[in-house]
């Protein structure tokens, strides 16, 4: 199976999240064409090779953001140019999709590992949907996983989690001509000083400090009215040195308008850079180094099971016009999956 040839078909086919069937379809037409034995479950597929021992997971994602303006080649149009794919998608992340599926069929082709692999690949990643989340409540726990991203190839050992927090700071209002009431907006404004004052002093080996910044503020209605709301949007990138409720408490303390938690689930995650999957990582790929990865993944509902993040391509292309993968980039990221597959259950003994 051609792997720059399954590229272009997936890019070509639109899968924006909540779209993903068709991509689905295809990935698993492949797998069965490999003399798998695919599955579905919604718009995700998986399929397990190998039994016995060890289950290793391999998930990537076949969802894409929409394709945007600013192309100057057509984004489904799957075009080769100067060995490179270009289209919605082939960064992120249906070249790992289909490094995968390959990496696992060559390790696997002959002197088979001891152990079991699950590839799954995944829908609504881009959104942070229900797919791997999902999927996983579906599966035997995995002993460690892969999530496929591109950084190419070097294993992140650590993810920034998400935690969104209102603060509504309230006044009273009056007329604007004559003065009077409390202005809200004034409030808030003291507050989003007093969260510029607000330290961290737990840096994490891989991902540092989190970090904190206000996004959005929304308040009054009509010129002339003295507001007595004001809604500030605050955006946190969390690290495991901190529980989201820790830092909720410290900006209830500096802040004087009410904080509610929006949203906690998409906590940070990491793993120990000892563990077998990230050894297995690092030499399947001599020379890289593990990092921290400061954007969100599907990583998030492996909390608790030995991950690595790694896949081909550069997240910098990711979600951009003219997003593309070269052909090179693809063809390590099959022989990378291959190696770390095969290193993985040699360290783990299976």
């Amino acid at each position: 199976m051609n792997a720059g040839e399954l590229l272009r078909d997936l890019v070509r086919i639109p899968s924006e999240s909540g779209q993903e069937d068709a991509a689905a379809s295809r990935v698993e037409e492949a797998m069965a064409a490999l003399g798998w034995s695919p599955r579905r479950s919604g718009r995700n597929v998986y399929a397990f090779l190998g039994s016995g021992g060890p289950l290793l997971l391999l998930n990537s994602h076949t969802d894409t953001v929409p394709a945007g303006e600013g192309w100057t080649k057509p984004p489904l149009g799957a075009v080769v140019e100067d060995g490179k794919v270009y289209g919605r998608g082939a960064n992120d992340a249906k070249g790992c999709v289909v490094a995968m599926l390959l990496g696992a069929a060559g390790a696997f082709a002959s002197d088979a590992p001891k152990g079991r692999v699950c590839l799954g690949f995944t829908c609504e990643e881009e959104i942070l949907g229900q797919g791997l989340e999902s999927l996983v409540a579906e599966l035997p726990r995995p002993d460690a996983a892969v999530v496929g991203e591109p950084t190419g190839l070097a294993p992140a050992v650590a993810q920034k989690g998400l935690l969104v927090l209102e603060i509504t700071a309230k006044g009273r209002a009056a007329h604007a001509a004559h003065g009077g009431g409390v202005n809200a907006i004034e409030a808030a404004a003291h507050d989003v000083l007093a969260l510029g004052r607000l330290s961290f002093d737990r840096s994490h080996p891989a991902l540092g400090l989190p970090s904190l910044a206000v996004t959005q503020i929304e308040g009054g209605t009509r010129h002339n009215v003295i507001p007595d709301r004001c809604r500030l949007v605050v955006d946190v990138r969390t690290t495991p040195d901190y529980e989201p409720e820790q830092i909720v408490a410290e900006v209830g303390r500096l802040v004087k308008g009410e904080v509610v938690v929006r949203s906690q689930r998409l906590r940070s995650v990491d793993t120990d850079p000892a563990s077998a999957i990230v050894q297995a990582a690092l030499a399947a790929n001599p020379g890289a180094r593990p990092y921290g990865s400061p954007t969100l993944s599907d990583w998030i509902f492996l909390r608790g099971i030995p991950t690595v993040k790694a896949g081909p391509g550069d997240s910098r292309r990711s979600h951009t016009p003219d997003e593309y993968l070269g052909l090179g980039e693809l063809e390590e990221g099959v022989r990378f999956y291959e190696r770390l597959i095969r290193s993985y259950f040699e360290r783990v003994g299976a």
